[in-house]
């Protein structure tokens, strides 16, 4: 890609006037704003060159009516053109004109001495032979007073109309113009969109493939994206507010925040995901809303989920519980907070059902109305694992909120307590096993195949040792599995003054002993919901959506280790989001 400041008449015109418009276009601009433009500043591009104001080397006063023939006789000039000034040069120097090529080129020595003839047909850019004797060179040229002939192969002119950019071997024709003005496209089929940052600094940005303004619905969510992303992986968005039409919108965003594809929702949706199985198929997935858990204190809705396969196609409509152990009915919903895809058939679910519990320490033999949290594996039409938080009554004592039993037992008008509340569930690379974060309990780790509980990390129980209670998470958030084994959470309360902060832990499963703690703290009070997603383990990059109580915007990318947000994602109504998931998901699954 290269960049110059001016170019002739007919089709190079035509090229500046187009990409001027896209420049202002992209800064809000009127497109007539020429001399604004103008004194725009380069900022320095990868593969773009900035070509300084030249000399033009043209004189009209210098120009001669008539041509060198081959031997170096005089003939008469043709169609309007003369002879230029004589013009310095050496062996191997370049030479660009404006206005219609140059066809008749011919050099001299040192002492005007006729010494060649060449044809450059069609060129505006000549190359000097490879011969020490030149010292001079004329070409024909149609007179004119805007007329540049300059050293090198690209034009400068402070009097030309405007800044502008050119892509190698691009025509600008018909084919290459788009709708929105900003973007053009290359003879490959590659779409470029021009930007002008607000120091000035322009850039092409790749848009192949996404999707212009005019081609979004009226009420597409609006959006700022301030500063950048370290990482090209695209974002995958869900809304949680509906639109005035009462629909909302998933979305695949670009990192430079252009639009891939999108998907109108009634409603609102959770937790849209790209996913690889472990045969390398590709499917999108998300919940979608049914309405709401009534009669508790724990903010749950019902869904379903859809599937999709790599073109968006949906392949299943309705993925949900199937009948088994508290679940009655063959239409029960899943729970709104996560779920994991493993196969077209095979799929790890969260929903609840709403119990009366007679096993609650301290009140056995007493019903208490609790939310009871449900994980249900299926596998080919059949349940092959389903785990149930009433099953196990160290889970009532494991809680650390919604845990007021006695006032629950025989209260008639009590709404059912959520003393669990499932947010997220990941599976152990190593072990397969499950591990679930509550908001009410903390960690929970359970045994794949028998559904029993393996360990408790929380601050109403923990079994890990060598850790302080600072170190666990409160009304944590979004537990990952990464890389190396080690486990991070978006822990919404933990920090100080209950600031929200990205815990990762290693723990030596052997001897459920905590190996290492690392915490990174931000200056956020989230009141719920959120997550936290290692972008780079370098600098303790992560990408966090802070959930609720957080207004001003969506989700950031911070740099922990220079203490500095990358990029910043905003909406214009001030939306906020309950998760963000970027790149490809992909979950363990175990040899068969």
């Amino acid at each position: 890609m290269k960049c110059f400041d001016s170019l002739g008449r007919n089709a190079q015109r035509i090229f500046n006037v187009m990409v001027v418009i896209a420049l202002a276009a992209s800064i809000g601009l009127n497109v007539l704003l020429y001399r604004t433009i103008q004194n725009l500043s380069l900022g320095d591009i990868e593969g773009v060159t900035f070509v300084e104001q030249q000399e033009n080397l043209f004189d009209l006063s210098g120009c001669e009516d008539f041509f060198y023939d081959y031997d170096g006789s005089v003939v008469d000039a043709q169609n309007g053109s003369v002879m230029s000034n004589w013009i310095p040069c050496s062996a191997g120097q370049q030479l660009t004109r404006n206005g219609i090529a140059t066809n008749v080129v011919c050099y001299f020595d040192a002492d005007k001495n006729f010494l060649q003839r060449e044809d450059s047909y069609g060129l505006a850019t000549i190359t000097v032979p490879d011969d020490d004797a030149i010292a001079y060179v004329r070409m024909a040229v149609q007179p004119a007073d805007n007329r540049v002939i300059v050293y090198g192969n690209q034009i400068s002119d402070i009097a030309a109309d405007g800044d502008y950019f050119t892509i190698d071997e691009l025509k600008i024709s018909e084919q290459n113009l788009e709708e929105d003005p900003t973007i053009i496209q290359s003879p490959d089929g590659t779409e470029w969109r021009i930007a002008v940052a607000d120091d000035g600094s322009i850039s092409a940005v790749d848009v192949t493939g996404t999707l212009s303004a005019s081609e979004l619905p009226d009420d597409f969510p609006k959006y700022t994206i301030t500063g950048s992303s370290i990482s090209d992986e695209e974002f995958l968005v869900s809304m949680r507010g509906t639109t005035a039409s009462g629909y909302n919108y998933i979305f695949i965003m670009t990192a430079e925040g252009n639009i891939r594809w999108y998907k109108q929702v009634p409603g609102y949706a959770y937790n849209f995901r790209k996913i690889e199985y472990a045969d390398g198929t590709i499917r999108y997935a998300y919940q979608q809303y049914d309405a709401d858990v009534e009669g508790t204190n724990g903010g749950i809705t019902y869904t379903h989920i859809v599937l999709m396969d790599e073109s968006f196609n949906v392949i299943n409509d309705n993925i949900h519980p199937l009948a088994y152990g508290s679940i009655t009915g063959d239409d029960y919903g899943c729970e709104n907070h996560d779920y994991k895809i493993l196969s077209d058939n095979h799929y790890i679910l969260t929903t609840v059902t709403l119990s009366m519990a007679e096993n609650v320490p301290g009140y056995e033999g007493k019903q208490i109305p609790v939310v009871n949290a449900v994980v249900q594996e299926q596998k080919d039409g059949e349940v092959v694992m389903q785990w149930e938080s009433m099953d196990y009554p160290e889970m009532y004592e494991a809680s650390v909120y919604n845990n007021d039993y006695g006032a629950l037992v025989d209260n008639l008008d009590a709404v059912y307590t959520d003393y669990v509340h499932i947010n997220s569930i990941a599976v152990d690379p190593e072990s397969y096993d499950l591990l679930i974060s509550c908001r009410s309990v903390g960690l929970i780790k359970l045994d794949r195949e028998t559904g029993e509980i393996i360990w408790i990390m929380g601050r109403g129980r923990n079994d890990i040792a060598g850790m302080t209670e600072e170190q666990t998470g409160l009304y944590q958030h979004d537990v990952r599995y990464l890389e190396d084994g080690s486990i991070t959470i978006f822990d919404n309360s933990g920090g100080v003054d209950s600031t929200s902060r990205v815990c990762r832990y290693w723990i030596d499963e052997e001897t459920l002993t905590l190996r290492d703690f690392e915490e990174h703290t931000t200056e956020y009070k989230s009141t719920s919901m959120g997550c936290a997603g290692l972008v780079d383990d370098d600098t303790d990059t992560y990408l966090i959506c802070y959930g609720g109580g957080i207004a001003d915007f969506a989700f950031e990318e911070r740099d922990f280790s220079r203490g500095e947000v990358n990029m910043q994602l905003e909406f214009d109504n001030g939306d906020t989001l309950y998760r963000i998931f970027r790149g490809t998901e992909y979950t363990p699954v175990r040899s068969e």
